[in-house]
């Protein structure tokens, strides 16, 4: 057994001509703990001689989009060193309808080319009469000849008392049967199939098992040997379970383990297009798994980074496109980080994430020059446009109420600190202040105003009811009226606006919330009218991409 394998995926790698690029996701440490796992599952020399070696059946769980072919194709390419190793990509080859073979003709490829031998070599080799075998040992032979030709059901006619109940039985041309020698034909059938099929799987264990072999000793290689199933879950759902069923049954074969990856919920919608939706699905799947590892989905900037082209988020575009966005970002992470701060108070599943992330990034790439967005009030409203159509019409509409636990009609803004009061997330914008120059020391000394070119924060909740829900014509409060000294009416709120700069340079708190303010009514965020994001959101919403899980994600 190797002594602590360590798993480095901190660099990029080329696996069967793709490039995988380095784990910004943090898998490696799980590929490594699993590998000591399932190492000492399938083989441990401290055992009783006979019992050194045992199958094992594992399944990583874990859900759309969080990575995991990305995590198998590179545990399994780094295992080869040490272990004999086959991946298995279900998905691609579930056209065919006999999970068996698939099976069976990938162990064999892989497994002979890991030996580094040619296809012709005879250890590598399953004898005509055993893959004869294989495949006319399927069950029910018997059973469709007695249909096909006497249309009658077996079951009821082995289990009746005597002939006399089935005396009248007829060919399908009408003449006369012999029951007593059907009957004697038809269970010796069974048998025989019975027979030939154990026969079958017998020979099949005693193949896989010398294979194996044969790469450990001329690879100097150690047991337990690795297979690997991927995409399970998005197979026909009568290929899903005859798959497992197989794994089960037909490979339980010492020095063997098994890692299945599935969408465990997914796979189990499967299991239920099968056998019916009031089957208990996760018992079932239950039984052919020794444990399940569930691989936690990352966190949703992360996650978004890895699925989503925020190349047109980057200032480099904007501004070569002539586009403002608000908050202020040149560097794109940041701008999908706000973005998933919004996502994530919405609890948008991650299919759901990376389509309304898209349509940020559509809008954006069709806005002609000249133009300004809010990044936050239009990720807020592909979100409610997403969540409920109505709800998102009266927001753009300026007509949106809600009635509260005591019955009273209350409008947008009391909805948003309902909802999101709990949520202490923070918004993060990049501020020089120099940029803002002339506009900006007009009435802040650059020598006094103390603030520097760095990230400034502000919070959800602070932008929902101070900016998002004013757009909308719902909101009680007014930043520059909250803020103002109002004995000084004859100063424009821009003046006011501009002097908060000097009252707040002191707290850090409300510093991120001021600079929002004042670059939304300076650059003219305030004048884009709720009709233009109305149309935004729309027009995106209608573009339904059709993601699959990046291969190399």
């Amino acid at each position: 057994m190797p002594e602590k394998i360590s798993l480095d995926w901190s660099n990029k790698d080329d696996i069967e001509g793709v490039s995988f690029p380095r784990d910004t996701l943090n898998r490696a440490k799980y590929a490594t703990f699993l590998t000591q796992f399932l190492v000492g599952q399938g083989f441990d020399e401290t055992r009783e001689k006979d019992d050194q070696k045992r199958n094992y059946v594992l399944n990583l769980n874990s859900e759309w989009g969080s990575g995991k072919t990305y995590f198998l194709k590179r545990w399994s390419h780094d295992l080869k060193a040490h272990f004999p190793v086959v991946y298995i990509d279900a998905w691609q080859q579930d056209y065919s309808d006999d999970p068996l073979m698939t099976a069976i003709s990938s162990i064999i490829k892989q497994l002979r080319e890991q030996a580094k031998m040619p296809e012709s070599s005879p250890k590598f080799q399953l004898p005509k009469k055993a893959l004869g075998l294989l495949k006319a040992a399927a069950p029910g032979f018997a059973r469709s000849m007695a249909k096909r030709y006497l249309d009658m059901d077996l079951a009821a006619f082995l289990q009746a008392d005597d002939d006399s109940e089935l005396k009248d039985a007829k060919d399908s041309e009408g003449n006369p049967i012999d029951l007593s020698e059907l009957a004697s034909t038809m269970v010796k059938q069974l048998i025989d199939e019975h027979d030939g099929k154990k026969k079958a799987i017998d020979d099949l264990k005693v193949h896989v098992a010398n294979w194996v072999q044969t790469v450990t000793e001329t690879q100097q290689l150690t047991y337990p040997a690795f297979i690997f199933i991927d995409e399970l879950d998005r197979c026909r759902p009568s290929y899903a379970v005859e798959m497992l069923e197989t794994i089960k049954h037909i490979f339980d074969i010492k020095g063997i383990v098994f890692v299945v990856a599935t969408d465990t919920e997914q796979l189990q919608h499967a299991v239920k297009a099968i056998y019916g939706e009031g089957f208990d699905a996760r018992l079932y799947l239950g039984r052919f798994f020794n444990s399940r590892f569930s691989l936690k989905a990352p966190d949703l900037k992360s996650f978004l980074e890895v699925h989503t082209d925020i190349s047109k988020l980057s200032g480099e575009y904007l501004k070569k496109a002539g586009i403002q966005i608000l908050p202020p970002n040149d560097d794109a992470s940041i701008t999908l980080s706000n973005i998933s701060v919004i996502l994530g108070a919405f609890k948008m599943p991650p299919r759901t994430a990376i389509q309304i992330a898209d349509r940020v990034v559509a809008t954006i790439s069709n806005m002609p020059n000249g133009s300004k967005i809010d990044i936050l009030m239009l990720t807020t409203l592909l979100c409610f446009y997403e969540e409920d159509v109505e709800k998102f019409h009266k927001i753009v509409q300026q007509s949106f109420t809600y009635k509260d636990d005591a019955g009273n009609d209350k409008k947008l803004v009391h909805y948003l600190k309902y909802r999101f009061s709990s949520n202490q997330a923070y918004f993060k914008t990049h501020i020089n202040p120099d940029a803002y120059a002339p506009t900006f020391l007009k009435y802040c000394n650059p020598i006094t105003h103390g603030y520097k070119n760095r990230i400034y924060t502000f919070n959800l909740t602070s932008y929902f009811q101070q900016f998002f829900a004013k757009h909308f014509k719902s909101d009680e409060t007014d930043l520059s009226g909250m803020l103002a000294d109002k004995s000084r009416p004859q100063e424009s709120p821009m003046e006011i606006r501009q002097k908060q700069f000097i009252t707040e340079k002191n707290n850090d708190d409300n510093q991120g919330m001021v600079w929002l303010d004042f670059i939304y009514h300076q650059y003219g965020f305030d004048k884009i009218l709720p009709k233009f994001y109305k149309d935004y959101v729309e027009l995106a919403s209608a573009l339904d991409l059709i993601e699959e899980e990046p291969k190399n994600d």
